[in-house]
């Protein structure tokens, strides 16, 4: 499914890349094929991320040592030829240096070229302004249907956090992340799917698909706030919300426990 990239510079192999965007599907039969699409699409997207992450740490402290070369006097003193042949180590040891972001900039270029993230990391954040009518975990609601979470079967489980707002206000992408689906599930609902650091996948239901349909494709790059969709009633609905939920390598997580409090 996924291609593998070549070796990076340093002589290690890259994480395998992200597809491209034709090569993404356009559409799948359940959620739960969905979820597996996308929950494996953001394991490659972490690994890629994190060695991009490691990578930029590497050359921001190769640069700091680095830093401004102190150009030293020729001279004809004990003192002068003692320095010069100071300066001559520390010319030498900077050109290793040198060399070595030269090479880790090339890997951190590659890295992005395969699709590692180049947005900022921030805090998640809530996607949409409104009420949370529905939390995430067991209810009484007969219409949601029965799951098993953390060990424990429960009759009706809500699988995500449903926010009430108005109809077309935005939603943003909480996090950095990359497009994964955009599009009408067989319910109806439309849904857009992201893959975010650390193996995360998060999914937005019931957009507006008609007066302002999600502006963002499959494949594409998203920065945190960045606005994917807007509020709407497509699906199963009885009311303008937001159905937004979170996966961790394929596992339900309350989305709630991202934020901040």
């Amino acid at each position: 499914m996924l291609g593998t990239s070549a070796t990076a510079d340093e002589g290690t192999p890259l994480p395998r890349a992200v597809p491209l965007a034709r090569a993404l599907p356009r559409a799948f039969s359940t959620y739960s094929d969905l979820i597996a699409y996308a929950s494996s699409l953001a394991a490659d997207q972490s690994a890629l991320d994190q060695r991009a992450i490691d990578v930029q740490t590497q050359l921001t402290a190769l640069q700091t040592k680095l830093g401004p070369v102190p150009a030293v006097r020729r001279g004809g003193t004990l003192f002068d030829v003692e320095s010069d042949s100071y300066s001559r180590d520390v010319q030498s040891d900077l050109a290793v240096l040198s060399v070595r972001a030269a090479t880790f900039s090339r890997t951190l270029l590659q890295l992005q070229t395969a699709g590692a993230l180049t947005a900022a990391r921030t805090p998640w954040r809530m996607p949409t302004v409104g009420e949370v009518t529905q939390p995430f975990g067991p209810t009484d609601l007969w219409v949601e249907p029965g799951r098993a979470y953390a060990g424990v079967t429960y009759a009706h489980f809500h699988d995500g956090v449903d926010i009430a707002g108005e109809w077309a206000a935005d939603v943003v992408a909480p996090a950095r992340g990359r497009v994964v689906f955009v599009g009408r599930m067989m319910d109806g609902a439309v849904v857009v799917v992201l893959a975010h650091d650390g193996g995360l996948v998060s999914m937005y239901v019931h957009l507006d698909a008609y007066m302002s349909p999600p502006p963002v494709t499959a494949g594409d790059e998203v920065a945190a706030g960045q606005k994917i969709g807007t509020v709407g009633m497509t699906g199963i609905v009885t009311g303008a919300h937001l159905h937004w939920s979170v996966y961790r390598a394929g596992e339900l997580i309350d989305p709630m426990s991202l934020i901040a409090h």
